[in-house]
């Protein structure tokens, strides 16, 4: 296992039974639904990738690996449940949620399952009155127009979250192609490639964070012992930003999120008078996109007029630290952060006060005449109280989300050391520089 799996078994071993390392995503399948086809297509996606086919043994504390049969998808049936219900809505994100809050075992298995649940009766051939199990309806070669959901569970020891985007894009194209998928590059061989470059990548890393800069980027640092109190700021993006960013970041020869990231510590840099940043930002390259696994990190990247190359501006710093951080992560981020706060002393709230993420809904797509979208398993409840975001570590968090249906900038800071109107000013400043 890597180092960042062993964490993550120290985790489990506390809060064993519980659902809290389960991770995942329920999609909403619309249209001709080839319930055979569907299930072929999960289970050599759940085969292709080794570590979801790795059997996990749980004796106490001793884990133990080897090979598993993935499993094979439970299909449930409701005739009697119709999507545009709103009370039957209700009851399918009840089933939902229990399905991916079933605990693993740990005795063997693989720690990847599907769950499908086909909704109405249907109008495909072969699926009788919509009662039974695997031996009923659906047994038939016919498809079903309708509405099902099918839900993918996985423990984190074996997924995270740019992984979860593979496996949805395997999964659309298993279904589209109906046959077995290439293998994949194997997990285990990624983290002995890990292994064998760890010396000369501890040296980049060390060298580059000399001289660690800390500084506050807010309007006022709390006192001793603050404790978070979160904070949103939600913006809607402009129909056309995203195609104008994306056009922006091939005329500057760079990818959107670089641009984003490279825009944020600009501002970032001009609203708090720092002249040296180091700022996180989540890595979706991890040497090999096609590997499944606990691979994804943050990727530490350095900017500002004292820095190295600071002479360049952000976004020659932003390009070049992005491409080299993601081509020394033989050393874990976690593992970084030891070095900064073990041995420099670094407050692990100082360690990137400046978070960016650009994210986009790449699983809302089409194959086949079936229709793969997201299912919200959270209720709609205009009346209730929204709860506070939790603040992260940095004490300022930049996602941009670029999707087709929901386009938005969401900022989340932490009221003790931002004034809402701060907030603002940097968003409406950072959206102009996107456009410019």
């Amino acid at each position: 296992m890597s180092r960042h799996q062993l964490r993550l078994w120290q985790v489990e071993c506390a809060v064993r039974g519980s659902a809290l390392l389960h991770t995942g995503i329920a999609l909403r399948l619309d249209g001709e639904l080839d319930e055979k086809r569907l299930t072929r297509a999960v289970a050599s996606v759940l085969g292709r990738h080794e570590l979801l086919a790795t059997g996990f043994h749980a004796d106490g504390e001793t884990l133990t690996l080897g090979p598993a049969v993935p499993h094979e998808t439970r299909v449930q049936y409701r005739p009697d449940l119709r999507p545009d219900d709103a009370g039957h809505l209700a009851e399918v994100r009840r089933w939902a949620t229990e399905a991916q809050t079933e605990p693993f075992p740990l005795t063997g298995e693989a720690l990847a399952r599907a769950d499908l649940l086909i909704l109405g009766d249907g109008d495909g051939d072969g699926h009788g009155d919509g009662h039974g199990d695997g031996d009923g309806p659906g047994d038939g070669d016919g498809e079903r127009d309708g509405c099902a959901v099918l839900v993918l569970t996985f423990h984190r020891l074996v997924m995270d979250l740019f992984s979860l985007h593979q496996v949805v894009a395997d999964l659309q194209e298993a279904y589209a192609a109906d046959g077995p998928p290439a293998r994949a590059d194997r997990y285990s061989a990624l983290l002995a490639a890990r292994e064998n470059r760890r010396s000369r990548d501890w040296e980049f890393w060390r060298v580059a964070l000399a001289g660690f800069p800390t500084p506050w980027i807010g309007e006022r640092r709390p006192e001793p012992g603050w404790l978070p109190a979160g904070a949103e700021l939600r913006l809607p993006l402009p129909a056309d930003l995203p195609a104008v960013l994306r056009t922006g970041a091939r005329e500057a020869r760079c990818t959107p999120t670089v641009l984003v990231v490279a825009a944020a510590a600009r501002r970032v840099l001009e609203h708090s008078g720092a002249d040296d940043l180091v700022l996180g930002t989540m890595s979706a390259n991890r040497m090999n996109s096609d590997a499944v696994g606990p691979l994804a990190q943050a990727v530490l990247v350095r900017v500002g007029a004292r820095a190295p190359y600071g002479e360049e501006g952000p976004l020659a710093q932003v390009r070049r630290g992005m491409r080299e951080g993601m081509a020394h992560q033989g050393v874990e981020f976690e593992e970084i952060v030891e070095l900064l706060t073990d041995e420099k002393g670094v407050a692990r709230d100082d360690l990137a006060p400046l978070s960016v993420t650009v994210t986009d809904d790449s699983w809302r797509t089409s194959a086949a005449g079936l229709t793969f979208t997201p299912f919200d398993l959270e209720e709609d409840d205009d009346t209730a109280e929204p709860a506070a975001p939790v603040v992260r570590p940095s004490q300022l968090d930049v996602e941009l989300n670029l999707s087709g249906t929901r386009p938005e900038l969401v900022v989340t800071y932490d009221r003790a050391c931002f004034g809402p109107d701060w907030c603002a000013r940097f968003a409406a400043g950072l959206l102009a520089d996107l456009r410019t």
